[in-house]
């Protein structure tokens, strides 16, 4: 066995050993996020959420370490489904595994770019050279970042580091700008404290950038930020990557149905834990932003609500 195979063996082990004391007919083993990331609260509501709306279901939350590893172990089949981004349904395909199934898109990811003050630099072609903070090392965000500065040409003089550390090196003046996702539009908590003692602010793509970016990463999505996000600034637009949630062409259908039911009819608890998607309505926004083809049991549920889904996210297995 390999050493990460175990590694997840003994994760699923313990979740199963803290799971609730009443058993569930069928249990299900969602992968999440680190219990440190932010929208960890909100894969637990969801987890049980979707446990409430069906009493022969027990979801649990397992943590293997990020939304790259839940694609790993949903190919392998070591858990039934997880959170997941579209870069990594593409990294998949590239490689040769077609096998990814959508469940729902939560909400977009927003990767906001920054610059100090002090640096002069007003656009993102102004880093050529310059320090420039990717995005936590090992992260998928980072891995976006430099495949954008990769699509656009543009060189900066890369600090790769964790956020902490990178916070500290643009206090200190070692490094001049960064990217930090966040969850609305506004700074995430840390920039927005950095912003107190050392002021930064926002940089966006022109439309000659987005287009590169898009003929490069056809998945990618874009994020329209507005005026005021830091004194005096401009709207502007940054890259965005969708999270969503996905299992494999491997589930059951009435299996997926009763994940995506259950998780429409526990969206007020879901709201509760992430305040972004308040008011969210996450079947259409499904529909309408997904590039990759939903599972048939997804399928069967939006359709059961009302939705009309198009024909070009039904899975090989409803094609003629």
């Amino acid at each position: 066995m390999k050493p990460f195979t175990r590694l997840v063996a003994a994760l699923l082990c313990a979740a199963s050993s803290i799971a609730a004391p009443v058993a569930a007919e069928t249990q299900l083993n969602m992968g999440g996020s680190t219990t440190t990331s932010t929208f960890y609260p909100y894969y637990s509501s969801l987890a049980n959420g979707i446990s409430a709306a069906n009493s022969e279901l027990n979801v649990t939350v397992v943590s293997p370490g990020g939304f790259a590893a839940n694609s790993v172990l949903m190919q392998e089949g070591d858990i039934d489904f997880g959170g997941i981004s579209p870069d990594l349904i593409a990294d998949a395909e590239a490689e040769g595994y077609d096998g990814f199934r959508v469940l729902w898109w939560t909400l977009p990811a927003i990767q906001n770019m920054m610059a100090t003050d002090a640096s002069g630099i007003t656009d993102l072609a102004g880093f050529e050279g310059r320090c420039f903070h990717p995005g936590m090392n090992g992260s998928s965000q980072q891995k976006n970042m430099l495949r954008v500065l990769q699509a656009l040409d543009i060189k900066p003089d890369l600090y790769m580091s964790d956020s902490t550390d990178a916070i500290s090196a643009l206090k200190n003046g070692r490094c001049d700008g960064q990217m930090r996702a966040t969850q609305a539009p506004r700074l995430d908590s840390a920039s927005a404290e950095l912003n107190l003692t050392t002021p930064v602010h926002p940089i966006g793509y022109t439309d000659e950038q987005i287009e590169k970016i898009r003929a490069a990463m056809p998945w990618m999505g874009f994020y329209d930020m507005p005026a005021g996000v830091t004194e005096g600034s401009e709207p502007y637009t940054v890259h965005a990557v969708w999270i969503g949630f996905t299992a494999t062409e491997r589930m059951e259908e009435d299996m997926a149905y009763q994940l995506v039911k259950g998780m429409l009819d526990s969206t007020d608890t879901q709201a509760a834990a992430l305040p972004a998607i308040e008011g969210v309505d996450i079947a259409q926004q499904t529909l309408d932003v997904s590039e990759y083809p939903l599972h048939a049991g997804a399928v069967r549920a939006y359709r059961e609500a009302g939705y009309e889904v198009p024909a070009r996210l039904l899975p090989p297995e409803l094609q003629d």
